[in-house]
């Protein structure tokens, strides 16, 4: 029995080893409860630049060599398109060639730091010789990172007691602390002639991933959003009906949408024969039909007149005008169908006139709080589409003056017209912030005016025109409790239409005084990752 028991293990431990996926995740024994496990789990098996060893070890606690650690930055280069491989170069090291198994990636990294404006390859490591299995220093690694790491939000000043501020790298040290890239020990010193482990290494890299991903300003307050509404995801009679109780026409309304609606969801554009007296072959013409009939549900017929219709843009555009005039008429239109009506009408040019008073309409007929956020947002979008900045303008400035006030944002103002009023977009005293605000200042001055030196421990952040200064006590956050979905769509989308009218630096401003918010709401808990790359993205986009 012992002697089976021995060869059904083997069996099964030859099986399991076997048995490979393509997509198996690399584990290592030595990272459990390690303080960069997370680290090493993202480089090893998310960006797959680092390797383990053969024993299924990681060794954390290893230094790492110049080669290595200029090959795992440049495969993470490489996947963010940052970097191009290079095969051929000048490179003045003796001790580089071919034969060695880094070599492509040095000289990948050589020729691509010649593109740094302020030192080069050599500048880091000097000499006639790279000494590829050197051990690298802290400051060595710094200074390849800050090649492709070079927007911080923030602007404090290094105050590392080993690094002058007139030395080679302090000013990329600088960008990378500010950035949460690298960090100094509690004694206040950065000790750049240390030897970093893999386990720093991996950290590193991960955070150089999330750096170069929040500078791509192309994936930030790139469109307008919408909070959701229960029900818009689904095609809509845009009415009450009761088949039993509808007469001729409305049946014939009814079987055309349920036809459209079967073809586009469950029935993969084709209908059996044997099933054809079920649905309306002809949907598009029958809605055509009552439509030129005079049927009163013109919001049925036209929407899906423009969904499924082979028209021209200006025959939908009328057929938009026409659903927001018939919205003005009624009131039995649901938050979900009116939903569905304004993202539809957003994409064609409308009446301004037709397409307020629908908004108002809805607006008068809803209580959902979500349906207010979006009829604010709606409004943003036509004049986005219109470009008619002059009104993005009053329209942003009035609810900056609300101060955060997510009621008093929902009770919208009608009455607002372009040039009512002449915003000031410097005048930063709506409310109170996480951060005190000096307008036309810079931290040197700040800090030769102020008879109490700064707190080194607050962030600082320069603008063109502006200090902002992190406050020691944030203001209370409890008023927003109730609204949190609400304020964070409202926050992207203010950012995006101050962004828009060429408002950057009260972007900024709102975008971080925003973020603390936001890091107190219990979605911040939740969705941490994807807030912060969010907020972090946008301030670099309106900052830089």
């Amino acid at each position: 029995m012992k002697k089976f028991n021995k060869l059904l293990l083997l069996i099964t431990i030859f099986v399991v080893l076997s048995i490979q996926p393509a997509s198996a995740k690399t584990v290592y024994y030595d990272t459990y409860n390690h303080w960069a496990e997370k680290d090493i789990d993202f480089a090893s098996n998310t960006l797959k630049v680092f390797n383990g060893y053969g024993d299924f070890t990681f060794k954390p606690e290893n230094n790492i060599t110049r080669a290595e650690f200029v090959t795992i930055l440049a495969k993470t280069a490489y996947r963010q398109n940052k970097m191009t491989e290079i095969y051929t170069s000048n490179m003045p090291y003796n001790d580089m060639s071919n034969k060695h198994w880094s070599y492509t990636f040095v000289i990948s990294m050589y020729e691509n730091v010649k593109g740094n404006k302020d030192y080069s390859f050599t500048d880091i490591f000097p000499g006639s010789n790279f000494y590829p299995d050197k051990k690298i220093t802290r400051e060595e690694a710094a200074a390849l990172i800050a090649v492709f790491c070079k927007d911080a939000i923030y602007d404090n000043s290094l105050n590392f007691k080993d690094i002058r501020q007139d030395s080679k790298f302090y000013d990329p040290i600088k960008k990378l602390y500010n950035s949460g890239i690298v960090s100094g020990y509690n004694d206040g010193t950065f000790k750049g002639s240390n030897n970093i482990t893999r386990a720093e290494s991996a950290a590193l890299i991960r955070r150089v991933y999330n750096d170069i991903k929040t500078s791509d300003k192309s994936k930030y307050l790139t469109k307008l959003e919408f909070l959701p509404i229960k029900g818009e995801e689904m095609y809509s009679y845009f009415g009450n009906y009761n088949y039993n109780l509808a007469d001729a026409t409305d049946k014939k309304y009814i079987k055309a949408k349920d036809t459209l609606e079967y073809v586009s969801f469950g029935g993969g554009g084709y209908i059996f024969p044997e099933d054809s007296h079920l649905y309306d072959l002809n949907a598009i013409e029958t809605m055509a039909s009552l439509r030129s009939g005079g049927y009163y549900n013109v919001a049925g017929t036209n929407f899906y007149m423009i969904t499924f219709g082979n028209y021209s843009d200006a025959e939908k555009s009328q057929f938009a005008n026409e659903i927001l005039a018939n919205v003005v008429a009624r009131n039995d239109l649901k938050n979900s169908e009116m939903m569905q009506i304004f993202t539809l009408a957003s994409k064609y040019n409308v009446r301004e006139d037709l397409y307020m008073n629908a908004l108002k309409k809805w607006d008068s007929l809803t209580t959902n709080d979500n349906a207010k956020a979006n009829i604010l947002f709606f409004r943003y979008a036509y004049y986005v589409k219109s470009n008619n900045k002059e009104m993005l303008k009053t329209l942003v400035y009035n609810d900056l003056k609300k101060a955060n006030n997510i009621p008093s944002l929902l009770v919208i103002n009608w009455d607002l017209t372009a040039g009512s009023e002449v915003p000031d977009f410097r005048n930063y005293t709506f409310d109170s912030y996480s951060f005190s605000l000096y307008k036309d200042m810079t931290l040197y001055r700040y800090t030769l005016n102020q008879a109490v030196p700064i707190d080194y421990n607050s962030k600082v952040v320069q603008l063109a025109n502006l200090l902002m200064v992190e406050k020691g006590s944030k203001p209370s956050t409890q008023g927003l409790a109730d609204f949190e979905n609400v304020f964070q769509k409202y926050s992207l989308n203010r950012l995006y239409v101050l962004n828009f009218i060429g408002e950057k630096e009260r972007a900024f401003v709102e975008g971080l005084n925003d973020y603390e918010i936001i890091k107190t709401f219990n979605i911040y808990g939740t969705n941490k990752s994807v807030i912060d790359d969010t907020y972090t993205g946008i301030l670099k986009k309106v900052k830089y």
